[in-house]
C-alpha cells in the first residue's frame, strides 16, 4: 500500500476528499494534514489536483496516528452534506466526530477524566470544552463509541430504558444515598437540554455505572428498579 493510500485509509478520508498537504513540524509529536475536495485524479503523492473551496479554514483534532496527534485542516463548502464525514467536527468543537466518539467510548467504559487526557495526549481545557458542550446539549455524537461493560446481575444493563426514564423524571425513586441524589439532579439538568440520542445514551451509561460501582449500598434503590 502506498503512503498516500495508507494515510487515507488510516484517517478514513475517502473520495471525493483527499489529503493535499502534510506537515510534521508544527508541534512536537504532531502531524498536520490539509484535506480538500478532489477536482481530478492524480497519480502524484499529494499532488496539486484539488479544487480550492471558498470560506474559512477550520481545524480539528483527529484520531491519533500512532503516538502522534493528528490535526485536520479543511475548508468545507456550505452546500456539502458532511454528516457522515467522520474526519470533520462540528463548528466550535475541538475534535472530529471520530475522535469525539473515541473519547465518549472511554467515558462509557469508566475511564477517568485525567486518564483520558493522559492516554490521548489531550489538553485539559479541550476535553472540558468538549464535555461541557455535550452536557449542555450544544454538541452531539453521530454514532455510539465504546465497548460493552461487565454487567451486574442486579443492576439493569446500560441500554435498559429504565435509565432514560430516571433521567427524564418519568420514573421517581425514594433515594437514601446523598451522592446519588446529587448525581441524579445534575444528570437530569443536563438530560433536559440534550437532544442528541447518543449523548443521552452517554448520560444513561454514566448513571448505570454509578449503580454498578455502588451496588452494595444501593439495595433500597435497586429494589425499586426491580419492581418497574
Amino acid at each position: 500500500m502506498k503512503l498516500e493510500e495508507l494515510l487515507h485509509h488510516t484517517l478514513a478520508i475517502h473520495a471525493p476528499w483527499r489529503i493535499v498537504r502534510v506537515r510534521n513540524d508544527l508541534g512536537k509529536n504532531q502531524i498536520d494534514i490539509w484535506v480538500a475536495r478532489e477536482a481530478q485524479r492524480s497519480g502524484w503523492l499529494f499532488g496539486p489536483r484539488s479544487s480550492p473551496s471558498p470560506g474559512s479554514e477550520q481545524i480539528w483534532r483527529h484520531i491519533n496516528i500512532g503516538n502522534a496527534r493528528c490535526i485536520v485542516h479543511a475548508v468545507i463548502p456550505s452546500e456539502v452534506e458532511d454528516a457522515d464525514l467522520q474526519w470533520l467536527g462540528e463548528a466550535g468543537q475541538p475534535f472530529t466526530r471520530a475522535f469525539a466518539r473515541q473519547i465518549a467510548g472511554m467515558f462509557m467504559q469508566g475511564v477517568s477524566f485525567a486518564s483520558v487526557c493522559a492516554l490521548l495526549d489531550l489538553p485539559v481545557a479541550d476535553l472540558w470544552k468538549f464535555k461541557h458542550r455535550l452536557d449542555t446539549g450544544k454538541s452531539g455524537l453521530s454514532a455510539q463509541g465504546g465497548g460493552a461493560e461487565a454487567n451486574s446481575a442486579v443492576v439493569p444493563a446500560p441500554n435498559d430504558p429504565i435509565w432514560e426514564e430516571l433521567l427524564s423524571g418519568s420514573l421517581q425513586l425514594d433515594i437514601r444515598i446523598l451522592s446519588l441524589k446529587l448525581l441524579l439532579t445534575k444528570l437530569r439538568e443536563q438530560f433536559s437540554v440534550i437532544g442528541d440520542s447518543e449523548v443521552r445514551n452517554l448520560k444513561a451509561h454514566e448513571l448505570q455505572r454509578y449503580f454498578t460501582r455502588h451496588e452494595k449500598m444501593l439495595s433500597h434503590e435497586l429494589a425499586q428498579l426491580a419492581r418497574n
